[in-house]
């Protein structure tokens, strides 16, 4: 019988601790993930490189993947992938494609309002695409070919705005930096120099959902 009471008690105090858990675990949010497309634009060499294949503005499309460290701060991972018009009469069906893995992290401001501005940061590798004019045995050509992968960074600002509890959608803006003066491609056993930093800036439109959130 005292056994039992014992068990009985010990139960009741899971019971109760795991409640308590579950309370504390409804009252924050644990994951965010966002998706977001738009416009973007590139600066840097890419506007003026390798025979006229400068970069114009085309578009994007991103999804992070976030946990949240604070009831305000979130860090986790980006892909983006890019793809720029190529501004050439004779590469009009050609584009600068970029994919993109990154490191990000998240700064919110909360309100007392269902707006809520954030600050961004992000550190990854571009895997960039190109559209180059290449030397071939048989006819000179353009060609999209692989370069190295190139470390990039950058920095954004954005502002969300609570639709429910749960998710809502936000506008945000981003610059986007490429250390690429030392990337390479090679094709046909010839190498291809880029041989210039560039940058991008990408205006996304997307939406955000919350897992974990509770009233």
């Amino acid at each position: 019988m005292r056994k039992a009471s014992i068990v009985g008690f010990l139960s009741l105090i899971f019971i109760f601790s795991c409640s308590v858990m579950a309370q504390d675990d409804e009252e924050r949010d644990v994951l965010e993930i966002t998706l977001a497309g738009g416009l973007a634009i590139p600066g840097g060499g890419i506007t003026d490189w390798n025979d006229g294949l400068d970069a114009a503005t085309g578009w994007d499309f991103g999804i992070d993947f976030g946990y949240f460290f604070k009831d305000n701060i979130t860090a986790g991972i980006n892909f983006t992938y890019q793809q720029l018009n190529v501004d050439h009469p004779d590469a009009s069906d050609t584009w600068h494609r970029l994919y993109n893995p990154n490191l990000y992290a998240k700064y919110y401001f909360p309100s007392e309002s269902n707006w809520e501005p954030y600050v961004k940061a992000h550190v990854g590798l571009d895997n960039p695409k190109f559209t180059t004019f290449v030397l071939n045995v048989t006819q000179n050509r353009y060609r999209a070919i692989s370069y190295d992968p190139a470390l990039a960074f950058g920095f954004g600002l954005g502002v969300f705005y609570f639709t429910s509890d749960y998710s809502g959608l936000f506008l945000e803006a981003n610059y986007h930096e490429v250390l690429a003066s030392s990337i390479e491609a090679e094709y046909n056993n010839v190498i291809y120099e880029f041989n210039e930093d560039f940058s991008t800036v990408n205006i996304n439109f997307g939406i955000r959902i919350l897992i974990g959130s509770g009233d």
